[in-house]
Formats: C-alpha cells, sequence, structure tokens
C-alpha cells in the first residue's frame, strides 16, 4: 500500500484553518451562517485530521530516515497527536451544544485557534523532514 500520508495531510489544514476563519467571522459580524459553515468544516476537518494521524503512523514504518531527521519526526508526531486530541475534544464539545457555539465562544475560538497554530507547526516539521532530510523521497 503507498505512503497515503502526503496526500490526505493538506485536507485538514484546510479545512480547520477555514473553521477558525469563519468562526471568527460569525462572532466579530454576529452572522451565525459562518458559525453552521464552520461546523461543518471542523467536522469534516477533525475526521481528515483522524484520517492523516493513522495514515502518519502507516507512513512511519515505511519510510528510512537519518538519525538527524528522527528529532524532528518526534516533534512532529508530538504535535500531530496534540493537535488531534485537542481538536477532538472541541468537536465533542460542540456536540455536546448541539452543533452551536458554546455559550463560551470567545475560550472556543481561542482552542480552536491555538490547534490551528499547532497544526501549521506539525505541517512545518513535516515540511522541513521531507525538504531539508529528504524523508519519504526516493
Amino acid at each position: 500500500m503507498p505512503n497515503l500520508h502526503p496526500l490526505v495531510v493538506h485536507f485538514p489544514v484546510a479545512l480547520l484553518l477555514m473553521a477558525v476563519l469563519l468562526e471568527l467571522i460569525a462572532l466579530l459580524w454576529k452572522q451565525p451562517e459562518f458559525s453552521r459553515a464552520a461546523w461543518w468544516n471542523q467536522i469534516a476537518g477533525t475526521l481528515g485530521l483522524a484520517f492523516a494521524v493513522a495514515s502518519g503512523l502507516f507512513a512511519e514504518s515505511t519510510v528510512h530516515m537519518a538519525d538527524d531527521a528522527r528529532e524532528l519526526f518526534e516533534r512532529h508526531e508530538l504535535i500531530a497527536f496534540v493537535a488531534a486530541t485537542l481538536f477532538v475534544t472541541l468537536l465533542l464539545w460542540r456536540i455536546g451544544s448541539r452543533g452551536a457555539p458554546p455559550r463560551q465562544r470567545w475560550i472556543f475560538l481561542l482552542l480552536l485557534a491555538a490547534g490551528a497554530v499547532l497544526l501549521l507547526t506539525g505541517a512545518y516539521y513535516g515540511g522541513e523532514m521531507v525538504f531539508r532530510y529528504g524523508v519519504g523521497v526516493r
């Protein structure tokens, strides 16, 4: 089976970043339809993130890396696990609010934004592994 990780990681990053942006627009301009769009992006992005983490775990066993790339890999993996845990928790929080934004909208939005920062940081380390160390490149 081919390494699917490079193919799937971009979707959750884009969807979850869009969820943050849409939720911010909904909050600042008091436009509930943007919050509904953020909700759908959050669902799809979190499901995609679960698939990205799973494909990353599979990819770990299929790629070879130099020892100097191992530290970056471990950082990338840890950040991915923390981000996935945060996004699943936020999704469950929103499900508990019946799909509506929680009462503590600013806290929810700040945590969503923190997850986005984690995603971007993890993506940076993933890019460094590929482009600086050639991990997964033949």
